[in-house]
C-alpha cells in the first residue's frame, strides 16, 4: 500500500464493524486524508467468514456516501482466520526461479486444502548461501482460500469500489508498523492486533515475521462476561466496557 503512488484506501472489515482510512503523501511520510467507522449487524461476519454479504456492503456503502473526504475508489483489505495458513517451510536450497515453478508442488504437503483451491505466496527468509548453510533455505508459505478472498472482494465490489489488493491481517499490520516506525534487526517486536471476535499476533524478528497466529478470543467475549454478570443487554455492556455510563432505567430494565 505504501508503495503505491496512486491514492488507495485502507479497508478493515470486521465482525462489528468497517472501518476505512485513506492516507496521501505528506512531506517524507503520510498524513490521514479521510478516517470513518460504520458499525455492521451482528453475526454478518463469523470468524472471518461473510455472512450477510449485503449488509457488510451496505456499511462499505454507508462510509463513502457519508464522508465526502474519501476521494480514492481502489480498496486494499485484509484477512485472516481459518482459511489462512502462514507457515515457515524448509526447502532444499534452488534459485528464485526453480523456487516459483516449484512451490505449488511444496506447498501440497503443508496446506490443507486442495492446492486448486487457494491462492499461494512465498518469501525467502533465509536463501541459505551463507557460510554457515546446511544446503537448505527458509521459505515463509501463505495460502489463502479463493472463496474467502472472493467473498471479500465480492462485498467491495457491491459497494461501488474497487478491490485492488487483499494481504493477511498480520501482514497488514506489520506494513503499518514499519511505516509509523521503522524496523531494527536487532529488536524483536510483537504486534497485536485485538478485535472484536479475533486477536491477530505477530511477533517479529528484525524485518522478519517469526511467528503469527489468529486467537478466536476478542472484545465480543469480555462484553458478553459483563452482560453475563450484570444481566445487561448485549449493547449496554459495551457501552459499560468502554467506561460508558448505562441509562439507570436501561439497568433496571434489564
Amino acid at each position: 500500500m505504501f508503495r503505491k503512488t496512486k491514492s488507495l484506501v485502507g479497508l478493515d472489515i470486521g465482525s462489528s464493524a468497517v472501518k476505512a482510512v485513506e492516507l496521501r503523501p505528506a512531506g517524507k511520510g503520510y498524513r490521514v486524508a479521510a478516517f470513518a467507522v460504520e458499525p455492521v449487524p451482528p453475526d454478518s461476519i463469523v470468524d472471518g467468514a461473510i455472512i450477510d454479504a449485503g449488509a457488510v456492503a451496505d456499511a462499505i456503502r454507508r462510509i463513502f456516501e457519508g464522508n465526502k473526504a474519501f476521494k480514492a475508489k481502489d480498496v486494499c483489505a485484509s484477512l485472516s482466520g481459518n482459511a489462512v495458513i502462514v507457515k515457515k517451510i524448509t526447502l532444499p536450497v534452488m534459485t528464485a526461479s526453480e523456487l516459483d515453478d516449484s512451490i505449488s508442488w511444496e506447498a501440497e504437503q503443508y496446506i490443507p486444502f486442495d492446492i486448486q483451491d487457494v491462492n499461494l505466496d512465498y518469501q525467502i527468509l533465509d536463501p541459505g548461501t551463507g557460510p554457515d548453510s546446511r544446503g537448505s533455505m527458509d521459505v515463509l508459505l501463505v495460502a489463502a482460500k479463493k472463496e474467502k478472498i472472493g467473498d471479500y472482494t465480492g462485498v467491495i465490489a457491491q459497494a461501488g469500489l474497487t478491490p485492488v489488493v487483499v494481504d493477511v491481517d498480520a501482514f497488514a499490520l506489520q506494513n503499518a508498523y514499519e511505516a509509523n516506525y521503522g524496523l531494527d534487526a536487532r529488536e524483536v517486536v510483537v504486534l497485536m492486533n485485538a478485535g472484536a471476535s479475533a486477536i491477530n499476533i505477530n511477533i517479529l524478528q528484525g524485518d522478519q515475521s517469526v511467528f503469527t497466529r489468529d486467537i478466536s478470543l476478542g472484545g465480543n467475549a469480555y462484553t458478553e462476561a459483563v452482560q453475563r454478570e450484570l444481566g445487561l443487554p448485549f449493547e449496554a455492556a459495551e457501552q459499560l466496557k468502554k467506561g460508558i455510563p448505562v441509562d439507570g432505567a436501561t439497568y433496571e430494565e434489564a
